[in-house]
């Protein structure tokens, strides 16, 4: 499933219990679970959103790139990659939504636990 988020640029990168971007195009994509991070063709660094310190430096740098590619795949895995080349892989969890994304007018599109994607619309 194709997110839509083409030419959005990341407007903000924010840290919490989650890691947060935001877009040029009002949608918050919000990640709970442990992620892949591809930083060069040859450098994939994993992290959990909740402690990212040793991928802090390269997801601030996600700031103010731009989105070229985000789609759920067929197993509920969120991957979006970016114009600097860097990749974002989220795997679903067997317990917790591991993503969710808002976007403007009510749409919402949410990996549940297992895989699973539940998507709403404002309309």
């Amino acid at each position: 499933m194709n997110l839509n988020l083409r030419g959005q640029a990341v407007t903000r990168v924010c840290f919490d219990a989650a890691l947060t971007v935001l877009t040029s195009g009002d949608c918050e994509i919000r990640i709970e679970t442990e992620s892949v991070l591809r930083v060069s063709n040859e450098d994939h660094v994993s992290f959990h959103p909740e402690s990212p310190d040793a991928v802090s430096s390269y997801l601030v740098r996600l700031a103010r790139d731009v989105i070229v590619e985000a789609e759920v795949g067929r197993c509920g895995d969120l991957m979006i990659e970016f114009e600097s080349g860097m990749k974002l892989t989220v795997r679903p969890d067997e317990e917790y939504e591991a993503w969710g994304l808002v976007g403007p007018e009510g749409r919402r599109v949410t990996c549940l636990p297992g895989g699973d994607i539940a998507v709403w619309s404002g309309e």
